[in-house]
């Protein structure tokens, strides 16, 4: 009898086991990469996994954090697809007619970033011309960050290419480095920039979350992040692009509503914050600009396009040989069904 429950007791392991395989493998595997796990750019992105919906959509992913510049190619043929949370510029400056980045939903509405600087660096500035010949630190080498402050200093009379920019990382290296003088100015995004201004360590300059100051500065929205993937995907995978932007839809829409408690029970770990009151400061100072549904606009794409061709006029030619850097068909799919 007991020889027999034990093999009783195997056989039913074994079974667990398979089925538990079973499930695993009929899941779409995705790794889902962005720049930095702690960054609010990628709340909806990281709620969407935190809070199940990916799972529900039937898919496996995994969180690789890895910068833009350093992420290989595309896996299309391979058994894990590849996609990206990044500004949608990125894909505007690093245009590939082979197989160009797609944006299936845009998370955020601004640049969702801040330019700031200690007291000493302000006194007496009267333009942002003065950038020139200082130290910007940025947390990774030619992102949005790079672009706006580039595009202020322009529109301030300025020239871009004599701004010395100091490419940061980490948030831990970014406190370090600005505490030293190592760095003169800093454009990040939160909760690294609420932590420093509630410190008293900077003030800002410009605030890219802001929808007021992000128009003023651009003429009109210009959009943050957006979930980017290979064109070729969204072509022959469309179940798993609808996937993907069903998940990420119901997260801005649980966003949009989200209360302290709500936050503070899905907030990001982090290595340098751990002050909740700070955390959803943080929130708060990001919440208008986080996208409302998804939804790209022609508009936002034109501006984004202007400001890439204004800055790099000799990859505007090479830009036009892609079709198209955007599509809405995944979001307003997933707008019905959710009825965001």
């Amino acid at each position: 009898m007991w020889t027999q429950a034990l093999l009783a007791t195997t056989a039913a392991m074994v079974l667990s086991q398979q089925s538990i395989g079973a499930e695993q493998a009929d899941k779409i595997r995705v790794n889902l990469l962005l720049d930095d796990v702690s960054s609010l750019l990628h709340l909806p992105v990281l709620l969407a996994q935190h809070l199940g919906y990916f799972k529900a959509e039937g898919l496996q992913i995994d969180v690789i954090e890895q910068s833009f510049a350093a992420a290989s190619p595309p896996l299309n043929s391979a058994p894990v697809l590849q996609v990206w949370s990044a500004p949608l510029v990125q894909s505007l400056q690093a245009a590939r007619t082979a197989d160009p980045l797609l944006s299936v939903v845009q998370t955020g509405r601004t640049p969702q970033l801040a330019l700031g600087a200690p007291r000493r660096m302000l006194t007496g500035m009267k333009s942002l011309k003065e950038l020139e010949g200082k130290k910007i630190g940025i947390m990774e080498a030619g992102p949005l960050a790079q672009l706006c402050v580039d595009y202020a200093v322009l529109l301030a009379g300025g020239n871009p290419k004599n701004i010395n920019y100091v490419v940061l990382g980490t948030p831990l290296t970014a406190i370090t480095m600005l505490r030293s003088s190592g760095i003169e100015f800093i454009c990040a995004s939160d909760p690294l920039i609420t932590m420093l201004e509630k410190k008293g360590e900077i003030e800002s300059l410009r605030n890219f979350r802001s929808l007021k100051e992000t128009q003023r500065a651009f003429g009109g929205l210009l959009p943050g992040n957006a979930l980017l993937v290979p064109a070729s995907l969204a072509a022959k995978n469309t179940a798993v692009c609808q996937s993907l932007v069903n998940a990420v839809v119901r997260a801005v829409k649980w966003l949009r509503t989200a209360g302290p408690s709500d936050l503070l029970g899905n907030m990001l770990d982090s290595t340098y914050l751990t002050d909740r009151a700070i955390y959803l400061n943080a929130v708060d100072n990001m919440r208008e600009s986080y996208a409302i549904d998804g939804v790209l606009s022609n508009e936002a794409f034109a501006l984004a396009l202007r400001v890439c061709n204004t800055l790099d006029p000799a990859s505007a030619a090479e830009r036009k040989k892609t079709s198209s850097f955007f599509t809405n068909e995944f979001v307003l799919q997933a707008k019905k069904r959710f009825k965001v």
